[in-house]
């Protein structure tokens, strides 16, 4: 059996396939963290291509813990009218942001008691990737290399 497929249908099944292309790549990439002796340590280089990119990690927590996290980029990327830093955010689990910490302004940890029992998810990534242009990535391909510490006390 021949099947043929329109002109218009092969440029609709075309940009389809594009577009999920896209929303795939723009996915952040996902790790449960797993504390020893109460700590866990993770060290990454992240080569981040659109504001969208980042690193999840997901933990269990217990309502009272006392949690410290902190991140160490090596540094920030420079052009002519920007300055890029690594930034993270904890959220617990009902997604609720409950801090936000930025290398570039010298906040890069945070200590605190966790609110609720559940999953929680801190997230690493970048500011102002979306200034470069496509080109400018392309050519330049920036990457970081941080260190992600989670303490529990």
């Amino acid at each position: 059996m021949k099947m043929r497929i329109a002109r218009d249908g092969k440029k609709c099944l075309a940009v389809c396939f594009l577009m999920c292309g896209l929303v795939i790549s723009a996915q952040a990439r996902q790790t449960a963290l797993t504390l020893k002796n109460g700590r866990a340590t993770v060290r990454k280089s992240f080569q981040p291509r659109r504001e969208a990119d980042a690193d999840l990690y997901f933990l269990r927590l217990r309502r009272g813990q006392t949690v410290k996290i902190k991140v160490d980029a090596n540094g920030v990327y420079l052009t002519k009218e920007n300055e890029c830093s690594m930034y993270f955010e904890l959220f617990d689990g009902a997604g609720e942001r409950v801090f936000i910490g930025d290398d570039m302004v010298g906040i890069d940890s945070w200590e605190g008691e966790i609110k609720e029992t559940g999953n929680h998810k801190i997230k690493v990534s970048m500011h102002c990737i979306e200034s470069f242009t496509t080109k400018e990535v392309r050519k330049k391909k920036p990457s970081f290399k941080y260190s992600l510490v989670v303490q529990m006390k």
